[in-house]
């Protein structure tokens, strides 16, 4: 019963978080604050508190990321991807929904490119994020 309401959450907030992103390219920290803190309570009975000690890397890799795609990738998306890593069994795990998220994203802007012949187009992120991380859940 627990997993379906965790299912039913995360889809409420993939929803809430990726409309306000594609209406407005803006993630907001209240939604995310709100995300985190319920995904931690949904979550300890399942991976308990172990998602801790998969923070110190994903940080690391983030801020990585932020330096190298500073203009390119919005630091609410880099947060949501912090938050989704309490959903995650492993730092591994978590690694391959972030590359599937790059891959999602990156197969939507191929084909929105050669659709609309547009190549300076900011693209939600977040909807692809939510999508990836699906099987975490």
């Amino acid at each position: 019963m627990l997993r379906i309401c965790a299912l039913a959450f995360y889809c409420v907030f993939a929803l809430l978080i990726s409309k306000s992103d594609i209406q407005f390219r803006i993630i907001r920290n209240k939604d995310l604050l709100i995300f985190a803190t319920i995904s931690v309570v949904l979550n300890i009975p399942n991976h308990g508190i172990y998602f801790f000690r998969n923070l110190i890397p994903a940080v690391l890799l983030l801020l990585l990321l932020h330096l190298l795609f500073r203009n390119r990738i919005g630091a609410g998306d880099l947060k949501l991807f912090l938050v989704l890593i309490i959903w995650s069994d492993s730092f591994n795990q978590w690694l391959q929904f972030i590359s599937l998220s790059w891959v999602l994203g990156g197969l939507f802007a191929i084909g929105y490119i050669l659709q609309n012949r547009r190549f300076n187009t900011n693209i939600a992120f977040a909807p692809f994020i939510f999508v990836a991380f699906l099987g975490a859940i």
